[in-house]
């Protein structure tokens, strides 16, 4: 189960690293044939900006998505620098993997929200017609692996916590021997 767990995981990280690799290569190819072709033969493609923002977004939610896995993310530990045991440093971990988490839900179920509302209101963009869940479905994609990340953070905060519990009872233990 843990093998097919762990091949699941590295598949989905797989998967983002090309939707990330793919996002980027089209920003560049779009945003380079706009410049050669606005400085160079001196017009444009029209509604190449609406081409650009569905890549684009798909990039931002799912690197965001990335980062919060490989724990890269913008984070403020000052805290745990002042913390002297390790079972405290660990408690600190949990406490911070759950108020995370509590976030990622908060901001998955308003992704889900975002998604029926543009889903029932339709839409599409102005001139190519694309429908545009294409660009507002990476909001709730990225929400949505952010939040399975955050839970697995969860879990392994946990044992952190439980595995410094049990060193620190082992430790006792072999002190008063």
């Amino acid at each position: 189960m843990k093998t097919a767990l762990a091949a699941g995981a590295r598949g989905l990280l797989a998967v983002q690293r090309w939707i990330m690799f793919l996002s980027c290569a089209l920003i560049i190819v779009g945003l380079f044939s706009e410049v050669v072709l606005r400085y160079a033969f001196g017009t444009s493609i029209l509604g190449m900006n609406e081409l650009i923002v569905i890549p684009a977004l798909w990039m931002y939610f799912i690197g965001a998505s990335y980062a919060s896995h490989q724990g890269s993310h913008i984070s403020a530990n000052v805290l745990q620098v002042y913390l002297r045991g390790e079972r405290a440093r660990a408690v600190l971990r949990l406490v911070i993997a759950v108020i995370s988490l509590g976030l990622a839900l908060v901001f998955t179920w308003w992704g889900v929200l975002y998604l029926v509302s543009s889903a029932e209101r339709g839409g599409t963009t102005s001139v190519f017609g694309l429908p545009l869940l294409l660009s507002q479905s990476a909001v709730t994609c990225g929400f949505v692996l952010m939040t399975l990340y955050a839970l697995t953070e969860v879990l392994r905060a946990a044992r952190e916590v439980r595995d410094a519990g049990e060193d620190r009872a082992l430790a006792r233990e072999e002190g008063e021997d």
